[in-house]
Formats: C-alpha cells, sequence, structure tokens
C-alpha cells in the first residue's frame, strides 16, 4: 500500500506540476526540473516525494521567494480540482505548499496568504504547523481571522491545521501540553455549514482528547448542553477515542450506561487458528437484562502479539443496538487479518475481547500463525 500511495508521483504527475508552472513563469526550465525530480524520488515515500518536488521548485524558480510564490500562485489559475481533501488527485499540489513552509518561513505575512490560498485547491494543514511553532502569534492572529472566510476549505484549515496530533503532520507540542487556544478556534466551527468543517472539529477534539480528557469532556458537555443545531455529530465522533477507552463520562454524554446489566448469552472464535490472510470471524449473544430500554455500545479488542512478546489491544466499533428489557441480539463479526502497513503481525496467541458501554463481557482466544 505504501509503495502504491508513493507511485502518485510519478513522471506524469512531475510533467504535470512543470506544465502549470512554465504555463505561469515561460523561463521555467521544465525539462531540467523534471529530470532533476525524477532521478530523485525512487528510493523517496509519498510525503518525502513532495518535498523533493517542492526542492526541485526552489533550486529552478526565481531565487527572490516572493518572485517565486507569485509564480506558484499563478499556476493554480484555472484549477477544476478546487478544496479537494479526499482522493489522491489534490496531492498534486501539495509540493507547493511544501514550498511555502519550507522557504516561507521569513516572510510570514505573504506566506500564511498564500496558504490561505492554496489550501482551497489542497489543504494546508501540514505546512501552517511550521508558522504556528516559528511565528505563533501572529498566526494564530491569522487562523483567528480566518474562521468566518467566506470559503470552507480556509475554514476547515483553521481547525484541521492546529490539530496537535495530526497524521503525516509536524506534532504541535504546546498544544498537547494546552490545548485552550485550539478549543478557542473551533468553538466557532463546531456548527459549520460545511461537514467537512464539523469533521475536522470532530478529529480535532479527538486528538486532543488523548492526551487532555478532562479538557474535551467540559467542552463537549457544554457543547451538548447549548443543543446548537450541527454540533452533534461533533460531540459524538470527538469523543470516539475515548468511547473506546470506556470513559464513563464520554459514555453518559452519548446515552450510554456503564451499569446496563447484559449478559453475554455465547461467544465464540468461529476457528482456533488463523494464519495471516485469513478472516478471523466472531459470534457474541447479549441479553440487556434490565427494567428500562437500553443503548449498547458494542466494540471488540483484538489483543495483538508484540515484538516483545506481550499483548497490546486495539478497539474496533461492532454495533449500537437498542434492547428492551429481556431482549437479546446476536452480532457477527470477520476481521480482515490481510498484511497491512501499520501493523506487523506476530505468531502465538491473540485474544478477542467484547466490551459492552465500556465493560468487558467476553473474551476467547486463537493462535495465529505466520
Amino acid at each position: 500500500m505504501a509503495d502504491a500511495l508513493k507511485e502518485f508521483y510519478n513522471a506524469a504527475v512531475v510533467a504535470g506540476i512543470a506544465q502549470r508552472v512554465s504555463a505561469a513563469h515561460p523561463a521555467f526550465p521544465a525539462d531540467h526540473f523534471r529530470k532533476h525530480v525524477m532521478a530523485v524520488l525512487p528510493p523517496l515515500s509519498l510525503m518525502q516525494r513532495a518535498r523533493a518536488i517542492a526542492d526541485a521548485l526552489r533550486q529552478h524558480l526565481p531565487q527572490d521567494y516572493p518572485a517565486a510564490l507569485e509564480i506558484l500562485l499563478n499556476s493554480l489559475a484555472g484549477d477544476d480540482h478546487t478544496g479537494g481533501i479526499d482522493g489522491m488527485g489534490g496531492f498534486r499540489h501539495l509540493p507547493l505548499l511544501n514550498f511555502v513552509g519550507a522557504y516561507g518561513l521569513d516572510h510570514p505575512g505573504l506566506s500564511l496568504n498564500a496558504l490561505r490560498e492554496m489550501t482551497k485547491h489542497f489543504s494546508a494543514e501540514f505546512d501552517i504547523r511550521y508558522f504556528i511553532e516559528r511565528h505563533y502569534d501572529l498566526t494564530m492572529t491569522t487562523v483567528r481571522g480566518w474562521t468566518d472566510d467566506p470559503h470552507w476549505a480556509v475554514r476547515r484549515l483553521c481547525s484541521e491545521g492546529l490539530r496537535p496530533r495530526l497524521p503525516w503532520g509536524l506534532r504541535l507540542k504546546r498544544f498537547i501540553a494546552d490545548p485552550r487556544p485550539v478549543l478557542e478556534v473551533i468553538e466557532s466551527l463546531r456548527a459549520d455549514a460545511h461537514d467537512s468543517v464539523r469533521r475536522s472539529v470532530a478529529n480535532n477534539l479527538n486528538d486532543i482528547a488523548k492526551d487532555n480528557p478532562d479538557a474535551v469532556i467540559t467542552t463537549t458537555r457544554r457543547w451538548q448542553a447549548e443543543d446548537r443545531d450541527g454540533t452533534a455529530d461533533a460531540v459524538r465522533h470527538g469523543l470516539r477515542s475515548l468511547v473506546k477507552k470506556g470513559d464513563r463520562r464520554a459514555l453518559a454524554l452519548l446515552g450510554f450506561d456503564h451499569r446496563a446489566p447484559v449478559t453475554a448469552l455465547d461467544f465464540a472464535i468461529a476457528k482456533a487458528r488463523y494464519r495471516v490472510g485469513d478472516r478471523l470471524s466472531f459470534h457474541i449473544g447479549l441479553r440487556h437484562d434490565g427494567k428500562k430500554p437500553a443503548k449498547l455500545s458494542v466494540d471488540y479488542a483484538i489483543h495483538w502479539r508484540n515484538a516483545r512478546g506481550g499483548l497490546q489491544a486495539k478497539v474496533f466499533k461492532l454495533a449500537k443496538p437498542m434492547l428492551g428489557p429481556g431482549e437479546t441480539v446476536t452480532l457477527e463479526k470477520t476481521h480482515s487479518l490481510k498484511p497491512i502497513t501499520t501493523r506487523r503481525y506476530y505468531a502465538g496467541e491473540h485474544k478477542v475481547e467484547i466490551l459492552v458501554n465500556g465493560q468487558s463481557v467476553a473474551e476467547g482466544t486463537f493462535r495465529l500463525l505466520l
């Protein structure tokens, strides 16, 4: 999968970048640029390739940064994929954003304005982080001013660019230590008209909850009490990691009672042994023994064998049934054991655990063979 991702930056994409830059600046040495880039790309990862293209742009564009930046902005004119955040297409713009993040720190005002325009084509969430680190006050003042920008992608950047633990992005340690500035920014975005902005707010909350759960519980409790339209999704998705951890406060906010009396009637893993590449299968029967209907959050945790021989749990969503007094439900699940880039498999005994409203109700084991 990693190899497939990095191959996005192939000869055709590099040629397309060269063509657009040449259209904005006829003196651009497109052939030299293409040869330079294609010579250095093969061993690099996806993000390394984007940065290598940015470095090549720096080498082949005018060395005056404002002049080079104007050329890159002009090269975006007429682009028909504005605001792309899904899929891979927008990644062709990432080298331009990397150019700003790498070479624009001595021109913060000019560069931030450029990121505002570029983020309409592909999110500037990775590169604005360097300005937060180097020019904190100016960047935060600028971001706060963008929260009512007419373009949804700019408003989304106000949240996504401030996520403390953005995947693939520079970790913002200051916000891990104190998330209050981030919470202040996303306050005005939580009920945004665009779902991509609201989804970013939820992901931001989920990031913050990993280090500051109390702050997220306090914030979402208040949001829920205010009952503003559009906030419910942000609260639900923002609390997802805390729910998986069985945080009783998060469960209660979403209507799940950890004290709900639930009995596991039957739990079985289909086979005792699986090989990497198989599909793990199991089923579980649940009965609600309470006197009132209960909303259940049912998850399953796979306790993976790690390199040290111990077990490390990863929690996955199974179902959210509503059961009346005495009602039962049977849930079935298959889970792929195919190789993935984010997990290394180790042979030995593994465990599957069923969690209902954060409480363990059943578990079983299987042996994984390499």
